[in-house]
């Protein structure tokens, strides 16, 4: 009877070593440095997470502030002036003060737009964009569709606003492109992924233009077998639409190449 303090002293240290070993396992388990990520238009298209409005300059600048993330994300329209503006909704008045489409829009008229958020941010060109980038990279998700025609804008003019960016900055830039039609030419001198909501449309399309990068698709629409399977084709993967914590988690433990997170700030502490 004297030994029964000891044992259940012994077993009780036991016990503590075991949660111990689980704990560190499951930190362990947590990290995945190989994963980029990536503000999804800056801090995210949640603005009760971002503060600043998506694609935003003050945006983008928070996401580039954050020590270990390694880039953003931006939605890309052209102006009618053909110059390249940060705009992710067909329609100006969704969330600014103008009416219409960028593209039926010159770029005097969209100096004076701003969002209807908080803070009232101008909407931003592309160029504005570069004196933040460092050496972070960065995703132009190519808005080729116009609401306002019910069509595809002009696909050389387009291309032409891509070639006006400073050569320096090529080597930073993924071209995010769901039209098949515009995959081929720009792959002659961009990295380019085709985003999709079907794997095998994806797979298809990489077959048709060996030069792609890989594919940009919602998380939820792929399994982490896929991208295994496309990792083994040395093609790269990349998720979006991740609006919680949650999310974020269960896309990083797929392990793809690369995340568009909606919170950087708890992406990066996940993955660090």
């Amino acid at each position: 009877m004297k030994c029964l303090p000891f044992l259940i002293f012994k077993k009780s240290i036991w016990l503590l070593l075991s949660l111990w070993s689980v704990l560190v396992s499951c930190n362990k388990q947590e990290s995945y440095p190989e994963v980029e990520i990536y503000g999804h238009a800056g801090m995210g298209m949640d603005i009760g997470l971002s503060v600043y409005h998506d694609n935003s300059i003050e945006s983008i600048a928070f996401a580039l502030s954050l020590p270990t993330i390694d880039g953003v994300e931006v939605d890309v329209r052209m102006s009618a002036d053909g110059t390249l503006w940060l705009f992710h909704e067909n329609l100006l008045e969704s969330h600014t003060n103008g009416i219409g489409c960028i593209f039926e829009t010159t770029d005097a008229e969209l100096e004076k737009l701003h969002y209807k958020s908080l803070h009232k941010e101008k909407l931003a060109r592309l160029d504005q964009v570069w004196p933040l980038l460092g050496q972070r990279k960065i995703i132009l998700d190519l808005k080729h569709w116009n609401a306002c025609t019910d069509g595809y804008v002009d696909m050389q003019r387009f291309k032409d606003a891509l070639y006006e960016i400073p050569i320096q900055y090529r080597a930073q830039i993924t071209l995010d492109s769901s039209n098949p039609n515009w995959l081929a030419a720009l792959s002659q001198d961009f990295r380019v992924v085709f985003s999709t909501v079907s794997v095998d449309e994806g797979l298809k399309q990489l077959q048709k233009v060996p030069a792609l990068q890989g594919l940009m698709l919602r998380s939820k629409d792929i399994t982490q077998a896929q991208i295994v399977q496309l990792r083994q084709m040395d093609k790269d993967c990349f998720l979006f639409e991740m609006r919680s914590s949650k999310k974020q988690r269960a896309a990083l433990q797929k392990q793809p190449f690369a995340i568009l997170a909606d919170d950087p700030r708890g992406a990066l502490v996940i993955r660090d």
